[in-house]
């Protein structure tokens, strides 16, 4: 089998499209960046990116190791790969337009863990919104571990928590507790995050080995069946 056959074998893997866990929203802007950074040490395979378009998933690019990078003719002279090393295979728009609103899908296939897939979800501008309140500072190291509680106080019957990391044009989702105790991982937490979905008072969560990156704000969203909580944290 050829490397062109081989990188449609792995495409055609993923064209079933269902309901996703969207890991990161990313707020349109003029030179939109989607963040792929995989977190782990595995053998890279191949990196397929794709889009949602309506019910399939459209190609934009693979990334090969060995044969180097594909782009296809329609996001040609329209994104970049800035530094596409070992575990960085972020997506860089040269200049986005609303066109580009959407699901985008980053599939890494690894050696031995199998496939590793992040979720993004670019918006429109003024969809994209913010609000902070109780603004509390946290203090660590790069290398550290962090705790946040967040007490409910909504008098109310919580049916889910979420945890996002906020930076200035996104949002990732770090966890999201619904009322049966499940926990939905954000694809960048999965492996060093520790929750408790089980308490119906307050939610603490413990983010291991602090990196650079993760210096920001973060917001926990409690809602009930009437009210909702939110309580930020600045790091």
């Amino acid at each position: 089998m050829d490397h062109a056959a081989l990188i449609v074998v792995l495409q055609l893997c993923g064209t079933n499209v269902e309901g996703k866990f969207v890991d990161s929203t990313v707020k349109l802007t003029e030179k939109v960046k989607l963040e792929c950074i995989y977190p782990k040490k595995d053998v890279i395979i191949q990196t397929s990116w794709m889009k949602l378009n309506v019910t399939h998933k459209e190609n934009i690019a693979v990334l090969h190791p060995i044969y180097g990078v594909h782009i296809e003719d329609k996001y040609n002279g329209r994104i970049y790969f800035e530094n596409a090393s070992r575990e960085d295979k972020s997506l860089s728009f040269i200049k986005s337009t609303s066109e580009d609103v959407g699901l985008y899908f980053c599939s890494i296939v690894t050696y031995p863990d199998g496939i590793w897939e992040k979720v993004i979800e670019i918006i429109q501008t003024d969809a994209f919104e913010v609000s902070e309140k109780q603004d509390n500072p946290v203090f660590t190291k790069p290398g550290g571990n962090v705790a946040f509680t967040c007490p409910y106080k909504i008098g109310d019957s919580v049916q889910q928590v979420m945890w996002e990391r906020i930076k200035a044009d996104q949002v990732d989702t770090v966890v999201l507790c619904n009322l049966s105790g499940k926990q939905s991982f954000g694809s960048d937490f999965k492996e060093r995050t520790l929750v408790d979905c089980s308490d119906q008072a307050n939610s603490m969560i413990i983010i291991q080995n602090f990196t650079a990156s993760d210096f920001a704000t973060y917001r926990c969203v409690a809602t009930g069946r009437n009210k909702t909580y939110v309580m930020s944290f600045t790091v």
